[in-house]
Formats: C-alpha cells, structure tokens, sequence
C-alpha cells in the first residue's frame, strides 16, 4: 500500500487489510489494493484527521469492484448507530461474535468464579454483626454489644481490611491476578477456621484480623480480572453483575444462615456461620488455577505469546486473524510502555500521581470510593438492619424500628421479613440495573441515581424528624406516617442499587489504566475502609447527639456529590480499556468521553464513517 511516506499502517477504518494512522496531512485521498471478499480490487479511500489516531471520516468507493462483490456487499446486514469508539465498532462488526459459542462460555464461567470472590466480601462484611447479636456468642467471649472490647473486635476487621487493599496492589503486579485471588480465599480459609474454633477471645481476634487482609484481597482481584478477561462488549454488564450478585448473594447468606443458627442453643450457633464462610473460600483456592491469567499482566511481564494466545483463545473464538484481538494487542503494546519504568518497583506508588491523567483518575476513585460511603445509603441499610436485630434481642432504642412498630409490627419475625423483602427489592433493582451499564452509560447512571437517593433523602428527613419528636413527647406515629417511612427506605434501596451497584467495583477497574490498575484497585479498597470506618463511627455519634439532623448532612452531601459527579465523572461504555487513555489525556476529559461519531455498520466489514453525532 504506496501512501506516499504520509500514512503508516496502525488503525482498521474499514475493511480487512486497510491499517492507516494519520500524518501532518490533514487529507490524503490515495488509491490502493486491498482484499474484499476473495479477490484484489482496487479501492478509492479519502481519510480526514479526526481528534485521535482512531476517528477518521472514511468514504470509500465500490465502483471498481466487479459485480459478484458488489453484490456480497449489498446484501449484507447494514445500520447505521452513534458509537463512541470507532476503531472498537469496526472491529465487532468485522468480527461478527457469537455470544454463544464455547469461548465466550467458558468467560461467564470465569466471571461466575470472579462473582464467588464478591460472595465472600458479602458475606464477611455482614455475618459478623448477625452473630454479635447470638446470646452463646456473648456468653462465650462476653464482648458486649457496645462499649470499647466491642468496638476492638468490630474494628480489627477493618484494619485488617487496610493491610490487605495496601498489599493486594503489590500481589496482584508481582504475581498476577490469579494468585491474588488465591492469596486471599486462603486467608479466609484459614480465618475462619480460627474462629470457629475459638474458645478464648485472643484466637477469635487474630482470626477476624486475618479474614479482614483476605476479604479485600478477593475483593480487589476478582474485578481487576474481570474488567481485563471480559469481552468488551459485555464488560460493563458483567462488572455491574460481580457486584450485585456477590454483595447481595453473600450478605444474604450470611443473614439467613444466622437466623436459622440463632435458634441453637450452645456454641454452634455462631460456629456454623463461620464453617459455611469456608464453601466459596474453598471453591475459589481449589479452582481459580484453571483460570488463564489475565493477559495484560502477561503482556506486562513479557510474556507476549502466552497473552496473545489467551486474547485469541477468548476474544478471538480461536482465530488469529481476529480483528478484535489485533486492536487490544495494539492498543496494550502501546499502553504498557510506561511499565518499563516500573520493572522494579512493585511497591512504588508514585505512578497513581505523576502525570495529570493519572491525578485525575485517583479524584475519581476518591469520589466514587468515599462519596459511597458518605451519602447516606450505607446508613440507611446498615442502621435498619443493626436496628431490627436489636429489636429482636430487645436492646432496641432508636426511631426507625419506632416506625415500624408504627405500622402494627411489633413482632421480632416480621420485622425480620421487613428487613429481609428490603434487602431482595434491592437485590432485584440492582440486577435490572446491570442491564442498562452497557445500553445507558455509567455517567448517567451515577448522576440519576446521585439526584433521586438525593430526593428521597428529603421525605426520609422530615418522617425522621417528626418520629424523633413523637417519641421524645411519648406519642404514637401515625401509621401512614409510619408507611411512608418504611416505604422511602425501600424506594431509597431500589435506586440505589439500581444506578450505584453495579458500578462499585467496576467503574474504578475500568478506568485506571493496565500500568496502575492494581495499585489503584488497593489504594481504592484502602479508601473505602478508612471511610467506611469513619463512617460507622461517626454516624453513631452522631445519631446519638444530633439525632435526625444526621440525615441532613447525607442529604447536602448528596448534592455536593452530585455537582462533583457531573462535573469529573467521564463515560467508559463501548470503549476497550485502552482506549479510554485518549480520553485521561484529553484537556476535557468529559466533553472528551461524550463525543461519538455516526457510523455505517456493515457486518462482517467493518464501519463507514458518516459524521461526528
């Protein structure tokens, strides 16, 4: 292909064979041979500069095919579509997948493997407080429900959490994503099986300190795995699924498990929640090695064959020839070249802030990782929940299970089932909203669903306050005000786990990119701890001193939040992961992510590119 020396062969515009990437010349119009069908035919092609290496406008010319290819090509399958990424676009519809053949199969299972890692973070961040409340708990190690022995045990998890996100980032770059995952179902394995073998407070102790390191092992890994494995035109819906599926599956598990153990009389009432944390451990230590390591640490490690046999193994459907696979394996050479700079230094955190595009993607993390914790939904689920347990161990002092009592639920049982229909309308919300990750955007989810827990925030403040001045006046709520508190509690749980949910783990994955990811994975998961630890603390004090007033401070942190979010978070759908390089160096980084470009789908082709949408 004679360019003239003003184009190099990088990029597929259009059809197989025709790899262009841009000069100075802002247009060239040449005349080449390329391979359409079974025969050689000229082509007349006229590419103008766009604003990266992977958007031109692309017309082409089929006068000069004869009248067989003419034919094939008019006959094909043709849309039109606003895309954001060309370059992706071009390589699905030359590609053609089939979501049903053995390849992409064996990748759900991979990210069934990857969900079993969220189950167990699910379940080691609820089952703790279900059996604080056990009456053999307490006649065994005689912590109490409150006071400081109470607060060590709670929080020594959470330290434990800090130790384990700062080391999964040296794991996860030292020796992959795989034993990373290993490392960390091994130190719940072992966790577990000390405390359900405690009989003195020291072992239980150091045994919830070591689940408390592996918890965010599994928890880091597993997505970073994903978001990287994943065929990109499904990442978005699996990474929403990882963390819906395996919050709400082991949270669940652990809540229900709890509440059949209660009824035991003597020690294996809280042991056997302890030996059932053991099932998805076990699953992931015995099987994650079946698993191919994901292929840009590989490619970051030099090990370039091994890679680009897994990428056309999985995203390729066995063929070399893959336009897909081509584009990630040119886009990972390209990305990965900073790691040179990093050979040696797996603990050098230096790289999460040395450029602009890096500091800018580390303010996105703190947003999503602290915000998440601060506007409120956390407090909600977490009080409501600690609440109703309460109430069934009769130590209940606060207005939410006030206002359950409101409504003629004074029963341990249903209030129970209230807590347990709550956590399932969420449940659900959350799985129907991982369907609109990839169809919708993670921008617009993140925004509506910011602005409605913002709106139902209001109500919830004024039901709030006006149950804590019934209760200090010793009235009785009225029951529609009692109805309409439960039910923005539960309107709040939809929304929440409808935008926010499925983006937890994987909007973080997805925009750090392959020379920071697992540093950045640790630092977020250090984040959410510090948070999440500030935050239990403080709203317990808070509630205690400011009462209802709390709530305002979430409600003006949803709007502060809101405003942070519309003005920094960027769009990540239906780009590869390196492509979103473009968009962290742009000067814009939003405006950037919300261009796309009109396009011609032709399948088994490529794409036309008409104008910019």
């Amino acid at each position: 292909l004679d360019l003239g020396g003003c184009w190099n062969l990088l990029s597929r515009p259009l059809y197989k064979d025709c790899r262009a990437e841009p000069c100075d010349c802002s247009v060239k119009t040449y005349t080449s041979h390329m391979s359409v069908g079974s025969g050689i035919n000229p082509a007349t092609f006229i590419m103008e500069k766009r604003t990266s290496a992977t958007e031109y406008h692309i017309e082409a010319s089929t006068s000069a095919l004869d009248n067989n290819q003419s034919d094939k090509l008019s006959n094909r399958h043709v849309k039109q579509a606003n895309v954001q990424s060309v370059a992706l676009a071009d390589a699905i519809a030359k590609d053609q997948p089939n979501y049903k053949s053995l390849s992409q199969f064996k990748l759900y299972a991979m990210m069934a493997l990857c969900v079993l890692n969220g189950v167990m973070n699910g379940y080691d961040g609820s089952v703790m407080s279900a059996i604080n409340a056990m009456d053999p708990f307490q006649d065994r190690f005689k912590i109490g429900t409150t006071g400081e022995l109470n607060g060590a045990v709670f929080s020594i998890y959470t330290v434990g959490n800090i130790v384990g996100s700062l080391a999964c980032g040296y794991f996860m770059d030292r020796w992959g994503r795989r034993t990373c995952m290993f490392s960390g179902a091994s130190s719940i394995i072992i966790g577990s099986v000390l405390q359900a073998s405690s009989y003195q407070l020291p072992q239980f102790f150091v045994g919830r300190f070591i689940v408390g390191v592996g918890t965010p092992m599994c928890a880091t890994s597993a997505p970073v795995f994903l978001v990287e494995m994943a065929y990109p035109t499904w990442r978005g819906l699996a990474g929403g699924l990882y963390n819906v599926l395996g919050w709400y599956i082991g949270a669940n598990l652990a809540a229900w498990t709890c509440y059949g153990t209660n009824f035991i009389p003597n020690d294996w009432a809280w042991r056997i929640p302890y030996i059932v944390q053991l099932t998805p451990a076990t699953i992931v230590v015995s099987v994650v090695w079946l698993l191919p390591e994901s292929p840009r640490w590989l490619w970051s490690q030099g090990q370039k064959e091994r890679a680009t046999a897994i990428l056309t193994k999985y995203h390729g459907n066995g063929n070399p020839n893959s336009a897909l696979v081509k584009l990630e394996l040119d886009e990972i050479q390209d990305s990965l070249a900073a790691e040179l700079e990093l050979k040696n230094g797996h603990w050098n955190y230096k790289a999460l802030v040395n450029n602009r595009p890096n500091l800018y993607r580390m303010w996105l993390i703190m947003l999503v990782a602290v915000m998440a914790m601060f506007i409120g939904g956390s407090v909600i689920s977490y009080y409501l929940f600690s609440y109703v347990v309460g109430n069934i161990l009769g130590n209940t002092t606060n207005f939410l299970i006030v206002m359950v009592e409101g409504v003629g639920i004074k029963d341990s049982s249903r209030q129970l089932l209230i807590n347990g229909l709550n956590t399932v309308t969420s449940f659900i919300a959350g799985i129907f909203g991982s369907f609109f990750v990839d169809k919708v955007g993670r921008r617009p989810l993140f925004l509506w669903g910011t602005l409605l827990t913002g709106l139902v925030y209001i109500p919830i403040n004024v039901l709030a306050a006006r149950a804590e001045q019934f209760d200090k006046d010793g009235g009785t709520i009225p029951t529609a005000q009692s109805y309409a508190f439960i039910a923005m509690v539960f309107t709040y749980g939809i929304f929440w786990s409808f935008c926010w949910t499925p983006l937890q783990a994987l909007y973080p994955a997805e925009i750090l990119n392959n020379v920071i990811r697992a540093k950045g994975m640790g630092v977020k998961g250090f984040i959410s701890g510090v948070a999440s630890f500030i935050n239990t603390y403080g709203t317990s004090v808070a509630l205690k001193h400011i009462g209802w007033k709390t709530y305002t401070i979430f409600l003006v942190l949803h709007f502060i939040h809101l405003g942070l979010m519309y003005m920094y978070c960027v769009e990540t759908k239906e780009r590869t992961l390196e492509e979103l390089e473009d968009i962290f160096n742009d000067p814009k980084p939003v405006k950037r992510s919300l261009q796309k470009t009109r396009v011609v789908i032709d399948d088994g082709l490529g794409v036309k590119v008409k104008d910019n949408a």
